[in-house]
């Protein structure tokens, strides 16, 4: 009999215990609190007529707190108290009725933020959780923080309803403060910490719908994200993607220019600013050089072209870009992506020189060449390529490393220099590379005509290369009396968002080339590098081959080619059996094919 009462005790203490954590539980689930109030009325038909329950209802309908030390004084009426049995199978049945409304509850505070809010969107609904957030470094899953250091370039806070980009300052670009709050909502007085917004900070409501630029450095990171159909204006004068270009010529994208006046040497802005009113443009996507500008709180500064950004720092800002669109998911997903591959590659070259079988200290150098002046650069993005080549980037002896970049006081002095750099990469610029950027008129611009001796001139000592493997056909539909179109190169969209094509690019050219199931060029993807000596010819994009490239995207044909080509690379670079290795690379390629460099 005695053991009847401790039971009856036991009882009661678990579903006092449960009226706690249902009441706590159910104040954290406000937009369910009509289901959980339903059960919660249910429940109590067989619950304890206790003064501390009759608090704890009546704490639950006025949402006010109720001293929990009141537990420790309760003494329970002994009329209508259930059995043990009864009161038990009472927290059996609370649980589970309490676990199915706590499933739809969180369901239900996670909102779709792809869709605007709207009256009937319930209270405290949560647009940024954490599987919608940007994964830290080079992961997949959301940030479980509400902090996110996106590295080189920004961080982010996430809050309910909105977020507060920060962007970092890099050397003459100065840190911003970008407000994104969820369309529908209210946008924010109050940063997440309650602390006040910078002065200067801009507010976007996101998902942006409508944006304008006058550069090309977006389309990739935009086509990758799948938003093309956010452009709503654009300066055509340099667009390579076919599929720009084709809305562009089929009338369904706008196009205007800022122009440039000859005689005064100023920008006059208003045809373009007019045409971002006219369009009713949300966002402006520009530079530190206020390439395409609005001039207004619209503009939003867009740096992966940064020289003191890196190849991986430059893919990164696909995060920076996504967050304006919601989209973390996807650009977190595609940078983990390409951030395997490239350093996949990067580590079977570094491998195979440790081991013997690709030669180590070649160099490359970046050059420009026009109007007499000769220079060489260094930037941190080109560093990166060419060392995951498994080449060392070459800077001048006279040079100072952290400046970047370097003119020869002579022409002389930089044909001198350029005998130390068996792999030249020259980026001079022609206005038609298609049949201006010929073998003969490229050396002749380097002046490497003057010294026939350097070993880039030579496939069995070097090479040159080009970066107009693609370009577009620098024929819009857009006109003016002011507006010029040139060819412009893939380069300045695609290699932003494909470094993984870039550095196997490289490598094809400088270690691996005729080497089958690795030369084959999948079409609709972009390739970078073109050799000059070999009288690689460019290939001309147009906008007849959209639905080619956007086929090669959509359903990742690129990606799989790099994943085909690794497989190769594979069998030739990998660990076992070493000896093997260098047979490979040495007799196959340099003996038979003999059409390889740097032997």
């Amino acid at each position: 009999m005695s053991s009847s009462p401790s039971r009856c005790r036991l009882a009661r203490r678990s579903l006092i215990s449960s009226h706690l954590i249902f009441y706590h539980l159910a104040r954290h689930f406000t937009s369910s609190a009509r289901v959980i109030s339903k059960i919660y009325r249910f429940v109590n038909v067989y619950s304890s007529k206790s003064n501390f329950v009759a608090a704890r209802r009546r704490a639950f309908a006025n949402k006010i707190d109720v001293n929990l030390s009141a537990a420790h004084r309760i003494v329970p009426s002994h009329h209508g108290a259930p059995t043990p049995a009864r009161a038990m199978l009472c927290v059996r049945l609370l649980t589970f009725l309490v676990g199915i409304a706590l499933v739809g509850a969180a369901r239900a505070s996670a909102g779709d933020n792809q869709v605007c809010a709207t009256p009937s969107t319930p209270s405290g609904t949560d647009f940024f959780p954490a599987a919608a957030r940007l994964s830290p470094a080079n992961l997949t899953s959301g940030s479980a923080s509400a902090f996110v250091d996106g590295g080189e370039g920004f961080n982010v806070t996430y809050a309910a309803t909105f977020k507060v980009v920060r962007t970092k300052p890099l050397p003459n670009v100065p840190a911003m403060t970008y407000v994104l709050y969820q369309c529908g909502t209210t946008q924010p007085t109050q940063d997440v910490d309650g602390t006040a917004f910078p002065a200067d900070a801009r507010f976007f409501t996101v998902p942006v719908q409508r944006v304008a630029t006058g550069l090309t450095v977006g389309f990739g990171y935009l086509e990758q994200l799948g938003l093309r159909d956010k452009l709503k204006l654009i300066d055509p004068a340099y667009v390579h993607a076919p599929c720009v270009q084709k809305a562009e010529e089929d009338g369904t994208l706008a196009a205007s220019h800022v122009i440039y006046d000859w005689v005064t040497n100023t920008f006059n802005y208003t045809l373009w600013h007019n045409s971002i009113s006219t369009n009713n443009v949300e966002m402006v996507i520009t530079d530190e050089w206020d390439s395409g500008f609005s001039n207004s709180s619209k503009d939003v500064l867009f740096t992966p072209s940064h020289t003191k950004l890196g190849m991986l720092e430059r893919l990164s800002m696909i995060k920076f870009i996504s967050l304006f669109f919601n989209k973390e998911t996807q650009a977190s997903a595609y940078y983990s992506d390409q951030f395997e591959r490239w350093n996949y590659m990067a580590g079977q070259i570094a491998a195979a020189q440790a081991r013997g079988g690709i030669p180590s200290g070649y160099k490359c150098a970046w050059v420009n060449a026009g109007f007499g002046t000769y220079k060489i650069t260094w930037d941190d993005y080109k560093r990166d390529i060419c060392t995951a080549a498994g080449l060392r980037t070459h800077i001048p002896s006279g040079a100072t490393q952290s400046a970047g970049s370097f003119t020869y006081p002579t022409k002389e002095a930089f044909l001198a220099d350029m005998a130390n750099a068996p792999v030249v990469i020259d980026e001079s610029y022609f206005t038609t590379p298609s049949t201006g950027a010929t073998k003969t008129a490229v050396i002749a611009n380097l002046a490497f005509n003057e010294a026939p001796g350097l070993p880039s001139l030579s496939p069995s000592t070097g090479m040159i290369l080009r970066l107009d493997k693609h370009v577009s056909d620098g024929n819009p539909l857009y006109s003016h009396s002011t507006f010029t179109a040139t060819e412009t190169l893939t380069w300045y969209e695609d290699s932003y968002v494909h470094p993984a094509m870039v550095v196997q690019d490289l490598v094809r050219l400088s270690w691996l080339n005729g080497i089958a199931g690795v030369t084959a060029l999948q079409e609709g993807c972009p390739r970078f590098f073109r050799d000059v000596n070999s009288n690689d010819a460019v290939v001309k994009t147009t906008a007849n081959e959209c639905t080619l490239w956007d086929n090669a995207r959509v359903n990742g044909l690129c990606l799989a080619q790099l994943s085909s080509q690794r497989v190769a690379v594979a069998a030739l670079l990998a660990a076992s059996p070493a000896a093997r290795i260098g047979a490979n690379l040495v007799t196959v390629t340099f003996v038979a094919i003999a059409t390889m460099i740097l032997v």
